[in-house]
């Protein structure tokens, strides 16, 4: 009675062996296309960054430090990772509205900052920055190991940093017409020590990079991938 017990479980171990060596992992590199058709000579005009509205209240140091450490961010990042000419700022450039949802639908502005600067795309941004300094508990589930069982556990969770919130707008330096517009999101963390210093808030944050240098130049990332084979 017990050969045909271990005969079935031989001849599983036989086939889950056989389908581990049917399957082989593969790292591929896929090239992925900008968010713009461009060639790399364009000429780039950036900003103004503004700063979100939260319905009344005061604008902070926090959010004026965020704004221009944006704006200097964005020029480093396209000047070195693109081969695109990044135009210098125009001097006390004189805004219509501080209002960044307004300022987008005035199209004859973007055209005046095209011409005053000679600007084939103008790359304007709204940014909204929380500093968090909180901790909390959150609940997540998780398999014993013991009797396999799905449980609930609270774990208490710290949040002390940046998080960013940015609308990115691009529009045509001739027509003023909207190109583009991307929402990224990001947070920056650090030690309370530092939440209150400004400087560096965009340093090595990586989702960022890749969601700005997605709209204009072409990437290479790494995929996996499973191959099966007979």
């Amino acid at each position: 009675m017990r050969r045909p017990v271990a005969f079935l479980f031989v001849a599983a171990l036989v086939v889950a062996a056989a389908a581990a060596a049917a399957t082989k992992e593969l790292r591929i590199n896929l090239w992925i296309e900008p968010d713009l058709k461009l060639d790399g000579s364009e000429k780039i005009y950036i900003g103004p960054v503004l700063i979100e509205q939260r319905g009344g209240s005061q604008t902070s140091s926090t959010d004026l430090e965020a704004s221009r450490e944006f704006d200097d961010y964005l020029r480093k990042v396209l000047r070195r990772k693109t081969r695109l000419d990044v135009l210098p700022p125009l001097e006390n450039l004189e805004l219509p509205t501080d209002d960044p949802l307004e300022l987008a639908t005035m199209k004859q502005f973007w055209v005046d900052l095209g011409a005053a600067t000679d600007a084939d795309y103008i790359v304007a941004a709204s940014i909204d920055v929380k500093v968090l300094d909180r901790a909390g508990y959150n609940t997540e589930e998780y398999v014993s190991p013991t009797d396999g069982k799905t449980y609930f556990r609270q774990v208490l969770v710290e949040e002390t940093g940046f998080n960013f919130d940015i609308l990115m707008t691009v529009y045509d330096g001739n027509t003023g017409e909207q190109v583009l517009s991307e929402q990224i999101t990001d947070f920056k963390e650090r030690s309370d020590r530092k939440l209150r210093e400004s400087e560096d808030m965009f340093q090595e944050l990586y989702n960022l990079d890749n969601r700005l240098l997605g709209v204009f130049v072409p990437r290479s990332v790494v995929a996996k991938r499973t191959l099966y084979t007979d």
